[in-house]
């Protein structure tokens, strides 16, 4: 198969979705990679090396995205160091968890599992990578910075520049090998720390964004489609577990929409492409609070106007991918309606495609089918007479919904083996969420 996806595109998109989960944390992942590059090159030239922590940098705090807690967004967003906090080591956890599942990612996984470890820590445990320890300086020197210039919103942040370097200093000399390496520190603050550039980028969003995507297409980096169908993958997991009502609905519209192509004779590219849209579908819930999710009982008109965002901003977020644009068409409009009634953008029947009308059908049958917070699983009665209800409305398409009927017990048998299988992981994360919270 021919198809590859821009790696730069897709690190930055992933990267930049930890603002969703918290305004504050915006751009924290950009400023990380780039701090811990700048620490990097001044170590080694390997463009393993090198890579592996710009990416690092990019993905470390990637388990916030399913472990988004006020608490845990706290220990993350806090510069005191006098405590090694276990709970500070969750979202780590979690990001490793997922990132090792995936073999483009398993260096980079370890450095992320160990970036909030201590020198002291780290030096007595010999399987920590050396990169954890140039992560957790980045990230802690990050913090630091943020801590300050939060306040001072509205107002050049150049103009503290000076400030700013003298915090730094002073704050990594007090930890300087105790909690951080002091080989890493003195190479902070005499190799980075006095060039005038490195500051201006970090503290610059335009100028930060550039230089990363600089950085990125120097390596040269593209992922294999095949690859990229895995971290689709790991992003619907992200996205789902964040609540036990989502938690493997991803899974069984993109098996439910692979079934129902498969039916229509869609070509083998383009059923890997329609999967994927499908573990993409939801991505932009991302951005709705968890009390919107797991609520017991019929949104009110204002949150279920912030439920409606969450397909505009997975049309933001996929769009930035620079895949094919079918995969970006079907994840995007599967709340678009024949009518023209649907959402975010309003399409009527003439602008939406097989793939897109399939993926509306799949969306639908799949959470009838699902317990949510409101609701048991249907059965497969009340589902079909619902679906067939919405075809005859002009809601969804009439074909695709035929199809489904003739082929319910086939294509509800895949969909409820892949909702499992994103269970079993689900409910493997769940225990070691106990574990941390309980220590």
């Amino acid at each position: 198969m021919e198809l590859s996806v821009d790696i730069s595109k897709f690190l930055l998109a992933v990267s930049s979705m930890n603002s969703l989960v918290d305004p504050l944390l915006n751009n924290h992942n950009y400023r990380v990679a780039l701090i811990s590059y700048s620490i990097a090159k001044e170590i080694s030239f390997s463009g393993d090396f090198l890579y592996n922590i710009l990416v690092a940098g990019l993905l470390h705090d990637i388990g916030l995205l399913m472990v988004s807690t006020q608490e845990d967004i706290a220990f993350v967003k806090t510069v005191e160091l006098e405590k090694d906090r276990q709970r500070m080591h969750f979202h780590a956890e979690v990001g490793y968890e997922l990132l090792r599942q995936f073999p483009y990612f398993s260096k980079v996984a370890k450095i992320v599992r160990y970036h909030h470890y201590a020198c002291s820590k780290a030096e007595r445990e010999k399987k920590i990578p050396f990169s954890s320890s140039i992560l957790h300086l980045s990230d802690r020197i990050d913090t630091l910075i943020y801590s300050k210039l939060e306040k001072l919103q509205g107002k050049n942040p150049y103009a503290f520049i000076p400030t700013l370097r003298s915090l730094v200093e002073d704050y990594l000399r007090k930890f300087s090998g105790h909690f951080f390496s002091r080989k890493l520190v003195k190479i902070f603050l005499e190799k980075v720390n006095p060039k005038d550039s490195f500051w201006f980028e970090l503290l610059n969003e335009s100028c930060l964004k550039e230089k990363l995507e600089e950085l990125l297409r120097s390596f040269s980096q593209k992922l294999p489609f095949e690859a990229f169908y895995d971290l689709s993958r790991m992003l619907a997991y992200l996205i789902d577990f964040k609540s036990p009502f989502t938690a493997t609905h991803s899974s069984g519209v993109a098996q439910t929409a692979l079934s129902l192509a498969t039916l229509f004779n869609f070509t083998s590219p383009d059923l890997k492409k329609i999967e994927v849209a499908g573990l993409l579908h939801d991505v932009g819930k991302v951005a709705i609070p968890k009390e919107i999710l797991e609520k017991p009982g019929r949104l009110t008109p204002e949150e279920y106007s912030i439920m409606k965002s969450h397909v505009f901003f997975t049309y933001k977020i996929i769009s930035k991918l620079s895949i094919d644009s079918n995969i970006v068409e079907w994840a995007s409009y599967h709340h678009e309606t024949l009518d023209g009634s649907g959402y975010p953008f309003g399409l009527k029947a003439n602008d939406l495609s097989l793939g897109s009308r399939i993926m509306a059908v799949a969306d639908v049958f799949t959470a009838l089918m699902e317990d949510r917070p409101y609701k048991k699983g249907l059965s497969e009665r009340e589902t079909l007479a619902i679906i067939g209800r919405m075809a005859e409305e002009g809601k969804l398409d009439e074909t695709v919904v035929n199809v489904l009927v003739k082929n319910f017990k086939m294509v509800d048998y895949h969909r409820k083996r892949a909702q499992e299988r994103a269970k079993e992981l689900y409910l493997s994360l769940r225990n070691l969420a106990s574990e941390f919270t309980s220590s």
